[in-house]
């Protein structure tokens, strides 16, 4: 159907062509998800047959647990929690103190990155 025969039809006749196009556009995504179920299960049976011969379970297969990454995708020991409505402080420096509001000064992320935590001294 080309673009002019569109601007010939009716209102009616065009939502019907929608609504067409969406039944064959919905037929043809379960025909390709079908088919990808298929193909995959195919190749879990090949793939279990090969564990199978090696003297493998899937169970050996996995993944071993990795250390959990931070946001810069580095892994590191898990941070301390610092709860908001406290009032921390630097633990050789009191001058330097955070109400746990807003970002981390950079004396705090300093502190952690030597390993070393601020000091909770009192609820705000």
């Amino acid at each position: 159907m080309t673009t002019e025969n569109l601007e010939k039809l009716a209102d009616d006749e065009l939502h019907a062509v929608i609504g067409r196009a969406h039944e064959v556009l919905n037929a043809r995504d379960l025909k390709r998800k079908d088919k990808a179920r298929e193909d995959a299960r195919a190749k879990m049976e090949e793939a279990h047959a090969i564990l199978i011969r090696a003297g493998l379970t899937p169970q050996e297969l996995g993944p071993k647990r990795k250390p959990a990454k931070g946001r810069s995708g580095k892994t590191s020991p898990k941070a301390p929690a610092y709860h908001g409505g406290h009032q921390y402080r630097h633990p050789s420096n009191p001058a330097l103190v955070w109400k746990a509001k807003g970002k981390k000064p950079q004396w705090l992320a300093a502190l952690e990155a030597e390993g070393k935590t601020a000091v909770e001294v009192a609820n705000a």
